[in-house]
């Protein structure tokens, strides 16, 4: 029998990865290169082409699936709530590219494609209910309920980094006030800290800071964890989701994993659960392509989620 392949993209703020997959979920090839979003639509669109077609060489793929960042709306071919990458919310960017590629194109929020790609990675068969959430420039979140991926009847659903922790809070990068990612993303842990003591640090340099006890650092980590245990918790709460899996670049911090379930526990109000996990994404940060080949895959018929 005839392999079928797909290819999968991970449109970021500064790169554009592929992976072309076949029909058993197997790697053929890989590559990244720059997005160079800061040179508009066209130049972007170019670039997907370009790493498709280096990832897919001779091969003939039948569907490409792609993350990016917001959601897209059909009816208006536009991606809506990309707040840090603006050049995608172009209107029509969407239908350009398909029309290029000349093959079904299927979109789907970039923390989407990270929660199926380690749902199937690590919690298939285990748990049925699952967060996945991306911390790193903003604060993505995916949900996956009895084994699906859910996305509401609009697309727009589980962006839990645009639920409000704190009312009338720190101004957020969307537009309002008090929301998780305006306290828990990478570029707001940055902010909070350069706020504080007029340094502007990479947030690896503030963890150093607070493994030595520095006390800006120490106030900084001490007030995240607690957000977010309650934040998590929230998302339990509501949903009964059985595990929680962290991705992206701030995620690889331990403190989180050592010092946010007893917060998140504390919070988790009901039935008995026993303790949920909080798991470290085990793809690194090129999850999301394989979830948006994942896409592709179901676009074709080998993949049900």
């Amino acid at each position: 029998m005839n392999k079928r392949f797909v290819v999968g993209i991970d449109l970021g703020g500064t790169k554009v990865e592929a992976v072309l997959l076949d029909d058993e979920q197997k790697i053929v090839a890989r590559e990244r290169i720059p997005a160079e979003a800061s040179f508009g639509v066209d130049r972007v669109l170019r670039n997907i082409e370009a790493v498709i077609a280096k990832t897919a060489g001779d091969y003939r793929y039948e569907a490409v699936g792609i993350g990016t960042p917001g959601v897209y709306v059909e009816k208006d071919d536009r991606i809506y709530g990309a707040s840090n990458s603006p050049a995608y919310e172009t209107p029509g960017f969407v239908s350009s590219l398909e029309k290029r590629l000349q093959v079904p194109l299927v979109i789907e929020n970039d923390a989407n494609c990270l929660a199926l790609a380690e749902f199937f990675s690590s919690c298939a068969g285990t748990y049925s209910h699952v967060l996945a959430v991306i911390l790193g420039t903003g604060l993505g979140s995916g949900l996956i309920l009895d084994n699906r991926l859910y996305t509401g009847p609009t697309g727009g659903g589980a962006e839990f980094g645009h639920t409000c922790i704190q009312f009338d809070g720190r101004l957020c990068g969307c537009g309002k006030r008090g929301c998780a990612e305006a306290y828990l993303s990478g570029s707001s842990l940055t902010r909070r800290f350069l706020e504080t003591t007029g340094l502007e640090l990479e947030v690896r340099d503030i963890y150093e800071l607070y493994l030595k006890q520095e006390a800006a650092a120490e106030e900084l980590f001490e007030d995240s964890v607690r957000r977010m245990g309650m934040f998590f918790a929230n998302a339990i709460n509501l949903l009964d989701v059985q595990a929680v899996i962290l991705g992206g670049g701030v995620s690889n911090l331990p403190i989180w994993y050592e010092q946010v379930p007893p917060f998140m526990e504390e919070a988790i109000f009901g039935v008995p659960r026993g303790p949920i996990p909080i798991l470290k994404a085990k793809l690194g940060d090129s999850a999301g392509v394989f979830g948006a080949a994942y896409l592709g895959l179901r676009k074709i018929g080998i993949m049900n989620f």
